[in-house]
């Protein structure tokens, strides 16, 4: 009987031990995830080592409270084996609960675990944004860059068209193509003129001579002549108005004695080749002349400088088939003819393309809109029939003497004609005030007048006064073959 108490009660003293140990078993079995559910993270052994440490309060519990816990427990193992996350959960939430008991380890490991899970599933995620974001952004940028390379493209035509817009072109000249303009006597004077030297000296002729030379334009427009001919009188006396040859030929257009007829008048009083407007007038009229003699422009041009009958025999010589290119390659013409063309080319190809060539020299367009010529190209104008001084003209309308003399350089002996009309120049606007001032002038009565008696010829009086027949007729506005009448007054040329 003894025995069996002793029996009863070690058999009651180690249950305790019993009882937890089963319940770490199950405890253990419940820690293990379903596989078909959960994916198994290995940790460290260390971590898979570390068993849960109890609360020692629940080691101090007597049997019977144990017992009972073993058989709830043995009823929740099979709950837990059957549905393993809704235990977990349940564990978690009593240990919340109770806040007596440590955390357990391997729920640092769970935590870890789920956590790396998460922060794995998080950071894929972050990831799969990133790809998706930088696959946009490349899409993006590609679009960008394709929109940009197609602007750049567009930007690159515009800045070409620009370019080209900006970069003066080469105007086509009259009278030259490109052929003709490559040719090495028309670049052997443009290179000439595009020397420094030679360049300042032609701008300083085309400047100079602006108030002419617009008036030039402008006649050769209004006449439908080739444009080139603006430029010519560059060629004859780099637009001085008063130039005068070895061979006497004088004035800007560079007229000789002999063939100033029937274009211009010249005599002791007046010689119309130094009248820049008058001179250009004539000029024109005699290249047209030319022209329609020859029926080339090139060869009405070479006319004007080596003589109409000179152009003629050369043609004439190498046939009539013939332009001027041939006549000068085959020195058919004089030599200074042979390099006029050229020149007269050369000089009108920079003048008029200065901005292509980089030369300094008057804008051929811009100073024509200026129009410089309105103001002194257009006159008023009053005739007279007797000799009057310029100078005293002047005085009488309070204006300057020279403006005057500047309008009406002809009148060589400062006086207009004394036997013949005579128009005089005047600012645009003055007329009137001319006509006042000549009302209170009187004509200037010449010392050498004759009159005519009974017996009298030109021939006689031009011998008596040691003149021409053509002198004192020019003077006298009469034909040579005028009858005189008896008591008529001729004025003698001066000596």
């Amino acid at each position: 009987m003894i025995k069996r108490r002793t029996a009863l009660i070690l058999l009651l003293l180690a249950s305790p031990h019993l009882i937890l140990a089963q319940e770490d078993n199950a405890k253990k079995s419940d820690d293990i995830p379903d596989a078909e559910n959960h994916v198994v993270i290995e940790q460290p052994a260390e971590l898979i080592s570390d068993d849960i440490t109890e609360n020692p309060e629940e080691n101090s519990s007597d049997a019977a409270e144990k017992s009972g816990e073993k058989t709830d427990n043995d009823a929740k193992n099979e709950t837990q084996k059957k549905n393993p996350e809704k235990e977990a959960d349940s564990s978690e939430s009593k240990a919340e609960k109770s806040g007596e008991s440590e955390k357990n380890p391997r729920d640092d490991v769970k935590d870890d675990a789920s956590g790396s899970k998460n922060h794995a599933d998080g950071e894929a995620a972050q990831n799969d944004k990133k790809t998706k974001k930088t696959s946009a952004g490349k899409t993006k940028q590609s679009a960008k860059a394709s929109g940009k390379k197609s602007d750049s493209a567009e930007k690159s035509e515009e800045d070409n068209q620009e370019k080209l817009a900006g970069n003066p072109q080469r105007k086509i000249i009259s009278l030259a193509s490109e052929e003709i303009l490559a040719r090495p006597d028309v670049e052997k004077f443009r290179r000439q003129y595009l020397s420094p030297k030679w360049a300042e000296a032609l701008r300083g002729y085309l400047e100079s001579a602006m108030e002419y030379r617009l008036y030039v334009r402008k006649a050769v427009q209004d006449a439908g002549v080739p444009e080139v001919l603006e430029y010519l009188p560059v060629v004859e006396s780099n637009y001085k108005t008063n130039a005068k040859s070895k061979s006497g030929a004088l004035g800007m257009w560079q007229f000789m004695a002999n063939s100033v007829a029937p274009f211009l008048t010249l005599n002791d009083y007046v010689d119309e080749r130094l009248d820049p407007w008058k001179s250009t007038d004539a000029a024109i009229k005699k290249l047209q002349d030319n022209y329609n003699m020859l029926g080339d422009w090139l060869l009405a041009i070479a006319a004007y400088n080596c003589g109409l009958g000179a152009l003629r025999r050369a043609v004439q010589k190498a046939g009539s088939d013939k332009d001027f290119w041939y006549l000068a390659d085959n020195n058919l013409l004089p030599a200074q003819t042979i390099s006029y063309i050229p020149k007269l080319l050369a000089i009108a190809d920079l003048a008029i393309n200065s901005e292509y060539y980089g030369i300094d020299l008057p804008s051929h367009d811009e100073e024509f809109e200026i129009l410089e010529n309105e103001k002194n190209g257009n006159f008023d104008y009053i005739t007279v029939q007797k000799a009057y001084s310029i100078n005293q003209l002047a005085q009488e309308m309070r204006m300057d003497t020279a403006t005057l003399k500047h309008l009406n350089p002809s009148y060589v002996m400062g006086m207009t004609q004394p036997a013949k009309p005579s128009q005089i120049r005047l600012p645009l606007g003055m007329r009137q005030s001319a006509i006042d001032a000549l009302a209170q002038l009187q004509p200037i009565e010449f010392p050498m007048k004759y009159t005519v008696v009974s017996g009298d010829s030109l021939w006689s009086i031009s011998r008596r006064y040691n003149t021409t027949v053509q002198a004192l007729c020019d003077l006298n506005n009469i034909d040579e073959n005028a009858v005189l009448k008896i008591g008529k007054i001729l004025y003698i040329p001066a000596k």
